[in-house]
């Protein structure tokens, strides 16, 4: 039997010099989300979180792009998108 996905993803465009200090960021605000790429060189992040920390993770980006005006939100995205189904 297959389980069903229950995660929100946020995609999020960060350029690849600032990931790191991105993942470091999103790490460091309560491990809210899981940070994932699908190209090493890519500027697109997925940040795969729970539904009940979805909101808060909006938030914390937010604050991160006080500091990181670079980093874009783009909105929410399928499992399907990161292949995770």
């Amino acid at each position: 039997m297959e389980r069903a996905i229950k995660a929100r993803i946020l995609l999020v465009k960060v350029p690849p010099e600032l990931i790191g200090i991105f993942t470091s960021l999103i790490d460091g605000s309560g491990r809210r989300a899981i940070v994932r790429t699908k190209e090493s060189k890519g500027d697109l992040v997925y940040l795969i979180a729970t539904p009940d920390t979805y909101e808060e993770l909006i938030f914390t980006v937010e604050q991160i792009k006080k500091h990181l005006p670079q980093v874009e939100m783009l909105g929410e995205t399928e499992p399907s998108e990161l292949e995770i189904n």
